[in-house]
Protein backbone atom coordinates (compact mmCIF):
# COMPACT_ATOMS: atom_id res chain seq x y z
CA UNK A 1 0.00 0.00 0.00
CA UNK A 2 2.80 2.42 0.92
CA UNK A 3 4.65 1.58 -2.27
CA UNK A 4 1.57 2.33 -4.38
CA UNK A 5 1.04 5.60 -2.56
CA UNK A 6 4.58 6.72 -3.27
CA UNK A 7 4.28 5.93 -6.94
CA UNK A 8 1.14 8.05 -7.10
CA UNK A 9 2.73 10.87 -5.15
CA UNK A 10 5.81 11.20 -7.28
CA UNK A 11 4.41 9.90 -10.57
CA UNK A 12 7.41 7.58 -10.65
CA UNK A 13 7.05 4.23 -12.33
CA UNK A 14 10.09 3.07 -10.38
CA UNK A 15 11.57 -0.22 -11.52
CA UNK A 16 12.11 -2.36 -8.46
CA UNK A 17 12.41 -1.32 -4.86
CA UNK A 18 14.88 1.47 -4.05
CA UNK A 19 15.32 -0.08 -0.64
CA UNK A 20 17.00 -3.06 -2.27
CA UNK A 21 18.93 -1.01 -4.85
CA UNK A 22 22.69 -0.66 -4.52
CA UNK A 23 23.70 2.19 -2.24
CA UNK A 24 24.33 4.99 -2.87
CA UNK A 25 21.29 5.70 -5.05
CA UNK A 26 19.34 8.90 -4.50
CA UNK A 27 16.07 7.19 -5.34
CA UNK A 28 15.88 6.12 -1.71
CA UNK A 29 15.21 9.76 -0.81
CA UNK A 30 12.38 10.01 -3.34
CA UNK A 31 10.56 7.23 -1.55
CA UNK A 32 10.10 9.26 1.63
CA UNK A 33 6.54 10.48 1.12
CA UNK A 34 6.65 12.86 4.06
CA UNK A 35 10.06 14.41 3.35
CA UNK A 36 8.69 17.83 2.39
CA UNK A 37 7.40 18.27 5.93
CA UNK A 38 10.73 17.35 7.53
CA UNK A 39 13.95 19.23 8.31
CA UNK A 40 16.85 18.18 6.09
CA UNK A 41 18.46 16.36 9.04
CA UNK A 42 15.50 14.02 9.39
CA UNK A 43 15.45 13.34 5.66
CA UNK A 44 19.10 12.29 5.79
CA UNK A 45 18.82 10.28 9.00
CA UNK A 46 20.25 6.75 8.67
CA UNK A 47 21.48 7.51 5.14
CA UNK A 48 25.16 8.18 5.78
CA UNK A 49 26.15 6.10 2.76
CA UNK A 50 24.88 8.89 0.51
CA UNK A 51 27.77 11.05 1.75
CA UNK A 52 25.91 14.25 2.63
CA UNK A 53 27.58 16.84 4.84
CA UNK A 54 26.25 20.12 6.18
CA UNK A 55 27.11 23.29 4.33
CA UNK A 56 27.09 25.33 7.53
CA UNK A 57 26.78 25.03 11.29
CA UNK A 58 23.10 26.04 11.01
CA UNK A 59 22.39 22.72 9.24
CA UNK A 60 19.91 24.19 6.79
CA UNK A 61 21.42 22.78 3.61
CA UNK A 62 23.45 19.66 2.88
CA UNK A 63 25.76 18.61 0.03
CA UNK A 64 27.10 15.34 -1.30
CA UNK A 65 29.94 14.81 -3.74
CA UNK A 66 30.12 11.11 -2.92
CA UNK A 67 32.08 9.13 -5.49
CA UNK A 68 29.75 6.73 -7.26
CA UNK A 69 26.56 8.63 -6.35
CA UNK A 70 23.68 7.53 -8.57
CA UNK A 71 20.06 8.23 -9.35
CA UNK A 72 18.05 5.40 -10.90
CA UNK A 73 21.39 3.58 -11.28
CA UNK A 74 22.81 6.38 -13.47
CA UNK A 75 25.88 8.36 -12.31
CA UNK A 76 25.30 11.87 -11.00
CA UNK A 77 27.51 14.49 -9.39
CA UNK A 78 27.16 17.14 -6.71
CA UNK A 79 23.77 16.96 -5.02
CA UNK A 80 22.44 19.70 -2.73
CA UNK A 81 19.42 19.55 -0.44
CA UNK A 82 18.03 22.92 0.58
CA UNK A 83 15.50 23.95 3.20
CA UNK A 84 13.24 26.92 3.78
CA UNK A 85 11.60 27.79 7.11
CA UNK A 86 13.14 24.66 8.62
CA UNK A 87 11.68 22.26 6.04
CA UNK A 88 13.15 20.63 2.95
CA UNK A 89 12.08 22.44 -0.20
CA UNK A 90 14.36 21.27 -3.04
CA UNK A 91 17.09 18.99 -4.43
CA UNK A 92 19.60 20.11 -7.05
CA UNK A 93 21.32 17.16 -8.71
CA UNK A 94 24.19 17.88 -11.10
CA UNK A 95 24.29 15.47 -14.00
CA UNK A 96 27.08 17.42 -15.71
CA UNK A 97 28.79 20.76 -15.16
CA UNK A 98 31.85 22.20 -16.86
CA UNK A 99 33.49 23.30 -13.59
CA UNK A 100 33.59 19.83 -12.03
CA UNK A 101 33.62 17.59 -15.08
CA UNK A 102 35.63 19.53 -17.65
CA UNK A 103 34.73 20.13 -21.27
CA UNK A 104 32.21 17.88 -23.01
CA UNK A 105 31.69 17.39 -26.73
CA UNK A 106 28.48 18.84 -28.15
CA UNK A 107 27.24 15.48 -29.45
CA UNK A 108 27.81 13.79 -26.09
CA UNK A 109 25.99 16.61 -24.25
CA UNK A 110 23.04 16.38 -26.64
CA UNK A 111 22.91 12.62 -26.13
CA UNK A 112 23.08 12.99 -22.33
CA UNK A 113 20.30 15.60 -22.30
CA UNK A 114 18.05 13.45 -24.46
CA UNK A 115 18.75 10.38 -22.32
CA UNK A 116 17.67 12.11 -19.11
CA UNK A 117 14.70 13.76 -20.79
CA UNK A 118 13.50 10.35 -21.98
CA UNK A 119 14.13 8.81 -18.57
CA UNK A 120 12.00 11.43 -16.83
CA UNK A 121 9.16 10.89 -19.31
CA UNK A 122 9.38 7.17 -18.57
CA UNK A 123 9.47 7.63 -14.79
CA UNK A 124 6.60 10.09 -14.64
CA UNK A 125 4.52 8.84 -17.59
CA UNK A 126 4.17 12.52 -18.50
CA UNK A 127 5.46 14.53 -21.47
CA UNK A 128 6.80 17.40 -19.41
CA UNK A 129 6.23 21.08 -20.17
CA UNK A 130 8.86 23.02 -22.13
CA UNK A 131 9.45 26.36 -20.40
CA UNK A 132 10.59 29.69 -21.81
CA UNK A 133 14.38 29.84 -22.25
CA UNK A 134 14.37 33.29 -20.69
CA UNK A 135 12.39 32.60 -17.56
CA UNK A 136 12.05 35.79 -15.53
CA UNK A 137 14.63 35.91 -12.75
CA UNK A 138 16.99 33.34 -14.27
CA UNK A 139 20.51 34.50 -15.07
CA UNK A 140 21.00 32.40 -18.22
CA UNK A 141 18.84 31.33 -21.10
CA UNK A 142 18.47 27.57 -20.96
CA UNK A 143 16.29 24.69 -22.09
CA UNK A 144 13.96 23.72 -19.23
CA UNK A 145 11.38 21.00 -18.97
CA UNK A 146 9.00 20.77 -16.00
CA UNK A 147 7.05 17.73 -14.87
CA UNK A 148 4.28 18.82 -12.49
CA UNK A 149 3.55 15.79 -10.35
CA UNK A 150 1.10 15.59 -7.43
CA UNK A 151 3.88 15.34 -4.85
CA UNK A 152 6.72 17.32 -6.41
CA UNK A 153 7.91 19.24 -9.45
CA UNK A 154 10.75 17.72 -11.49
CA UNK A 155 12.80 20.18 -13.56
CA UNK A 156 15.50 19.32 -16.10
CA UNK A 157 17.74 22.27 -17.09
CA UNK A 158 20.17 22.08 -20.00
CA UNK A 159 22.45 25.07 -20.53
CA UNK A 160 25.09 25.88 -23.11
CA UNK A 161 26.99 28.97 -24.19
CA UNK A 162 27.86 30.21 -27.65
CA UNK A 163 31.25 29.31 -29.05
CA UNK A 164 33.12 29.85 -32.30
CA UNK A 165 32.05 26.40 -33.42
CA UNK A 166 28.49 25.88 -32.30
CA UNK A 167 28.25 25.97 -28.53
CA UNK A 168 29.99 24.94 -25.31
CA UNK A 169 28.05 22.66 -22.93
CA UNK A 170 27.79 24.32 -19.51
CA UNK A 171 25.60 22.20 -17.25
CA UNK A 172 22.77 19.70 -17.08
CA UNK A 173 20.92 19.39 -13.79
CA UNK A 174 17.80 17.85 -12.34
CA UNK A 175 15.87 19.70 -9.67
CA UNK A 176 13.21 18.20 -7.46
CA UNK A 177 11.15 20.85 -5.66
CA UNK A 178 8.17 20.81 -3.35
CA UNK A 179 4.78 21.53 -4.88
CA UNK A 180 4.45 24.78 -2.94
CA UNK A 181 7.86 26.07 -4.03
CA UNK A 182 7.41 24.76 -7.57
CA UNK A 183 4.17 26.68 -8.01
CA UNK A 184 5.90 29.87 -6.88
CA UNK A 185 8.56 29.47 -9.56
CA UNK A 186 6.86 27.83 -12.50
CA UNK A 187 3.21 28.90 -12.34
CA UNK A 188 3.63 32.62 -11.65
CA UNK A 189 4.29 35.30 -14.28
CA UNK A 190 6.79 36.88 -11.95
CA UNK A 191 8.85 33.67 -12.09
CA UNK A 192 11.83 33.44 -9.77
CA UNK A 193 11.44 37.01 -8.50
CA UNK A 194 8.08 36.42 -6.79
CA UNK A 195 9.58 35.53 -3.43
CA UNK A 196 12.52 37.92 -3.67
CA UNK A 197 13.25 40.02 -0.59
CA UNK A 198 12.75 43.78 -0.63
CA UNK A 199 15.38 46.22 0.62
CA UNK A 200 13.26 47.38 3.54
CA UNK A 201 12.91 43.78 4.77
CA UNK A 202 16.65 43.07 4.90
CA UNK A 203 17.36 45.24 7.93
CA UNK A 204 15.56 42.64 10.07
CA UNK A 205 18.53 40.32 9.39
CA UNK A 206 20.97 42.73 11.05
CA UNK A 207 22.15 41.43 14.44
CA UNK A 208 24.05 43.29 17.17
CA UNK A 209 26.02 41.19 19.67
CA UNK A 210 27.18 42.25 23.16
CA UNK A 211 30.85 42.09 22.09
CA UNK A 212 30.30 44.80 19.47
CA UNK A 213 29.82 42.52 16.46
CA UNK A 214 27.20 43.79 14.01
CA UNK A 215 26.45 41.33 11.24
CA UNK A 216 23.97 40.04 8.67
CA UNK A 217 22.52 36.66 9.56
CA UNK A 218 20.90 34.18 7.20
CA UNK A 219 23.36 34.31 4.30
CA UNK A 220 23.28 30.76 2.86
CA UNK A 221 26.49 28.80 2.51
CA UNK A 222 27.64 27.60 -0.89
CA UNK A 223 30.65 25.30 -1.16
CA UNK A 224 32.63 26.06 -4.32
CA UNK A 225 34.61 22.84 -3.85
CA UNK A 226 38.06 22.73 -5.40
CA UNK A 227 37.07 24.90 -8.33
CA UNK A 228 38.21 28.49 -8.76
CA UNK A 229 34.59 29.58 -8.44
CA UNK A 230 34.89 31.88 -5.42
CA UNK A 231 33.40 34.86 -7.27
CA UNK A 232 30.41 33.07 -8.75
CA UNK A 233 29.82 31.08 -5.55
CA UNK A 234 29.79 34.36 -3.58
CA UNK A 235 27.32 35.83 -6.06
CA UNK A 236 25.11 32.76 -5.68
CA UNK A 237 25.08 33.25 -1.90
CA UNK A 238 23.95 36.85 -2.28
CA UNK A 239 21.20 35.91 -4.73
CA UNK A 240 19.98 33.08 -2.49
CA UNK A 241 20.01 35.43 0.49
CA UNK A 242 17.55 37.57 -1.47
CA UNK A 243 15.43 34.52 -2.31
CA UNK A 244 16.60 33.85 -5.87
CA UNK A 245 17.62 30.22 -6.62
CA UNK A 246 20.63 31.16 -8.75
CA UNK A 247 23.48 28.65 -8.88
CA UNK A 248 27.22 29.11 -9.35
CA UNK A 249 27.30 27.15 -12.62
CA UNK A 250 24.86 29.57 -14.23
CA UNK A 251 26.90 32.50 -12.92
CA UNK A 252 30.09 30.84 -14.18
CA UNK A 253 28.59 30.70 -17.64
CA UNK A 254 27.83 34.43 -17.63
CA UNK A 255 31.12 35.43 -15.99
CA UNK A 256 33.21 33.14 -18.21
CA UNK A 257 34.73 31.44 -15.19
CA UNK A 258 37.09 28.50 -15.40
CA UNK A 259 37.63 25.85 -12.78
CA UNK A 260 41.37 26.45 -12.82
CA UNK A 261 41.65 30.17 -13.45
CA UNK A 262 38.64 31.40 -11.51
CA UNK A 263 36.86 34.60 -12.47
CA UNK A 264 38.43 37.83 -13.62
CA UNK A 265 37.02 40.65 -11.39
CA UNK A 266 36.23 42.77 -14.44
CA UNK A 267 34.35 39.86 -16.01
CA UNK A 268 32.49 39.32 -12.76
CA UNK A 269 31.38 42.94 -12.59
CA UNK A 270 30.29 42.82 -16.25
CA UNK A 271 28.38 39.59 -15.57
CA UNK A 272 26.57 41.05 -12.57
CA UNK A 273 25.59 44.08 -14.62
CA UNK A 274 24.12 41.74 -17.26
CA UNK A 275 21.93 39.89 -14.81
CA UNK A 276 20.95 42.83 -12.58
CA UNK A 277 17.97 43.85 -14.69
CA UNK A 278 16.61 40.33 -15.05
CA UNK A 279 16.87 39.66 -11.32
CA UNK A 280 15.50 42.99 -10.03
CA UNK A 281 18.84 43.91 -8.50
CA UNK A 282 21.21 46.85 -8.78
CA UNK A 283 25.02 46.69 -8.86
CA UNK A 284 27.15 49.27 -7.06
CA UNK A 285 30.97 49.30 -7.17
CA UNK A 286 32.12 51.10 -4.01
CA UNK A 287 35.83 50.62 -4.35
CA UNK A 288 38.31 49.64 -7.05
CA UNK A 289 41.98 50.31 -7.62
CA UNK A 290 42.91 53.28 -9.82
CA UNK A 291 46.09 53.19 -11.93
CA UNK A 292 47.28 56.60 -10.76
CA UNK A 293 46.86 55.55 -7.15
CA UNK A 294 48.90 52.40 -7.77
CA UNK A 295 51.85 54.49 -8.96
CA UNK A 296 51.72 56.80 -5.95
CA UNK A 297 51.37 53.87 -3.55
CA UNK A 298 54.39 52.11 -5.02
CA UNK A 299 56.48 55.26 -4.54
CA UNK A 300 55.37 55.63 -0.92
CA UNK A 301 55.88 51.91 -0.37
CA UNK A 302 59.45 52.02 -1.73
CA UNK A 303 60.31 54.94 0.58
CA UNK A 304 59.21 52.91 3.61
CA UNK A 305 61.08 49.83 2.39
CA UNK A 306 64.27 51.88 2.22
CA UNK A 307 63.55 53.36 5.66
CA UNK A 308 62.62 50.12 7.44
CA UNK A 309 65.05 47.93 5.48
CA UNK A 310 62.49 45.14 5.21
CA UNK A 311 60.98 43.76 2.02
CA UNK A 312 61.89 44.55 -1.57
CA UNK A 313 61.38 47.62 -3.72
CA UNK A 314 59.38 47.74 -6.94
CA UNK A 315 60.47 49.43 -10.12
CA UNK A 316 58.90 52.89 -10.35
CA UNK A 317 57.60 54.19 -13.65
CA UNK A 318 56.98 50.71 -15.01
CA UNK A 319 53.48 49.34 -15.55
CA UNK A 320 52.94 47.08 -12.54
CA UNK A 321 49.64 45.18 -12.35
CA UNK A 322 48.21 45.83 -8.93
CA UNK A 323 47.50 42.18 -8.28
CA UNK A 324 51.17 41.40 -8.95
CA UNK A 325 52.16 44.18 -6.57
CA UNK A 326 49.89 42.81 -3.84
CA UNK A 327 51.09 39.24 -4.29
CA UNK A 328 54.76 40.22 -3.92
CA UNK A 329 54.68 43.10 -1.44
CA UNK A 330 55.61 43.17 2.23
CA UNK A 331 52.17 43.31 3.85
CA UNK A 332 52.98 45.31 7.02
CA UNK A 333 54.79 47.96 4.98
CA UNK A 334 51.94 48.34 2.53
CA UNK A 335 49.53 48.57 5.45
CA UNK A 336 51.48 51.59 6.73
CA UNK A 337 50.97 53.22 3.35
CA UNK A 338 47.33 52.32 2.71
CA UNK A 339 45.46 51.97 6.00
CA UNK A 340 45.13 55.64 6.84
CA UNK A 341 43.48 58.81 5.59
CA UNK A 342 40.08 59.53 4.10
CA UNK A 343 40.05 56.60 1.65
CA UNK A 344 40.44 54.12 4.51
CA UNK A 345 37.76 55.95 6.50
CA UNK A 346 35.37 55.74 3.53
CA UNK A 347 36.05 52.00 3.21
CA UNK A 348 35.06 51.35 6.82
CA UNK A 349 32.06 53.66 6.62
CA UNK A 350 30.82 51.99 3.43
CA UNK A 351 30.92 48.60 5.12
CA UNK A 352 29.16 49.90 8.23
CA UNK A 353 26.43 51.70 6.30
CA UNK A 354 25.80 48.71 4.02
CA UNK A 355 25.72 46.11 6.80
CA UNK A 356 23.34 48.32 8.78
CA UNK A 357 20.82 47.89 5.95
CA UNK A 358 21.11 44.07 6.16
CA UNK A 359 23.09 43.83 2.92
CA UNK A 360 26.28 41.75 2.50
CA UNK A 361 29.15 43.00 0.31
CA UNK A 362 31.14 41.18 -2.36
CA UNK A 363 34.81 41.60 -1.44
CA UNK A 364 37.59 40.88 -3.94
CA UNK A 365 41.06 40.75 -2.42
CA UNK A 366 44.52 39.27 -2.74
CA UNK A 367 44.96 36.32 -0.39
CA UNK A 368 48.42 35.98 1.10
CA UNK A 369 49.19 39.65 1.76
CA UNK A 370 48.74 38.63 5.40
CA UNK A 371 48.94 35.02 6.65
CA UNK A 372 45.65 33.17 7.24
CA UNK A 373 45.25 29.79 8.86
CA UNK A 374 42.90 27.02 7.88
CA UNK A 375 42.05 28.07 4.34
CA UNK A 376 42.59 25.99 1.17
CA UNK A 377 44.01 28.96 -0.76
CA UNK A 378 47.23 30.61 0.41
CA UNK A 379 47.70 33.09 -2.41
CA UNK A 380 46.09 34.71 -5.44
CA UNK A 381 42.90 36.60 -6.14
CA UNK A 382 39.83 35.63 -4.16
CA UNK A 383 36.28 36.81 -3.48
CA UNK A 384 34.53 36.71 -0.12
CA UNK A 385 31.46 38.23 1.43
CA UNK A 386 31.72 40.92 4.07
CA UNK A 387 28.86 40.21 6.46
CA UNK A 388 29.62 42.49 9.40
CA UNK A 389 31.90 44.80 11.36
CA UNK A 390 33.00 45.56 14.90
CA UNK A 391 33.72 49.24 15.56
CA UNK A 392 35.12 48.48 19.04
CA UNK A 393 37.87 46.22 17.73
CA UNK A 394 38.09 47.88 14.27
CA UNK A 395 37.46 44.57 12.49
CA UNK A 396 35.41 43.36 9.57
CA UNK A 397 33.46 40.11 9.70
CA UNK A 398 33.45 37.94 6.61
CA UNK A 399 32.65 34.50 5.20
CA UNK A 400 34.25 32.26 2.57
CA UNK A 401 32.46 29.89 0.19
CA UNK A 402 34.26 26.77 1.40
CA UNK A 403 31.58 25.16 3.53
CA UNK A 404 31.53 24.47 7.29
CA UNK A 405 34.09 26.35 9.35
CA UNK A 406 34.12 29.32 6.99
CA UNK A 407 30.76 30.86 7.89
CA UNK A 408 31.95 33.58 10.26
CA UNK A 409 35.49 34.98 10.42
CA UNK A 410 37.15 38.26 11.26
CA UNK A 411 40.08 40.42 10.17
CA UNK A 412 41.38 43.82 11.19
CA UNK A 413 39.95 46.57 9.02
CA UNK A 414 43.50 47.75 8.28
CA UNK A 415 44.59 44.35 6.92
CA UNK A 416 41.34 43.97 4.98
CA UNK A 417 41.68 47.35 3.30
CA UNK A 418 45.33 46.75 2.47
CA UNK A 419 44.52 43.54 0.57
CA UNK A 420 41.34 44.84 -1.14
CA UNK A 421 40.91 45.10 -4.91
CA UNK A 422 37.13 45.60 -5.21
CA UNK A 423 34.18 46.18 -2.90
CA UNK A 424 30.76 45.65 -4.46
CA UNK A 425 27.12 45.42 -3.44
CA UNK A 426 24.30 43.77 -5.31
CA UNK A 427 21.05 45.13 -3.88
CA UNK A 428 17.38 44.46 -4.60
CA UNK A 429 16.07 47.30 -6.75
CA UNK A 430 12.82 47.48 -4.75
Amino acid sequence: MRRLYLILVFCLSAQGSALSAPVPDLEVLFLDAAMWDKPVGEVLRDRKALGFHWLSKERNDARSTQRGLKLWSLPVGETILRSRDGKLHSFDISIYNRGDNGEMEQARFKELTEKWHGLLMEKTSLEGEKMSRTQKGSVVSADRWVWKCPGAFLVLTSSKSRASRGYTPEFLKLSLVSVKYGKEIYEQRSGLTKSMARRRDLVANRVSAPNGDVFVQGVPMVDQGRKGYCAVASAERVFRYYGLPVDQHAMAQIAESSAQGGTNPANMIAALKKVAGRTKTRLLVHYEIEDRKVRSEIKAYNRLIRKNKEGKEFREGAVTPYQYFLSNCHGPTLREVRAKGTAFDRFRKQIKDTIDTGTPLLWALQVGVFPERGIPQQGGGHMRLVIGYNSKTDEILYTDSWGPGHEFKRMSAANAYTATMHLITLKPSQ
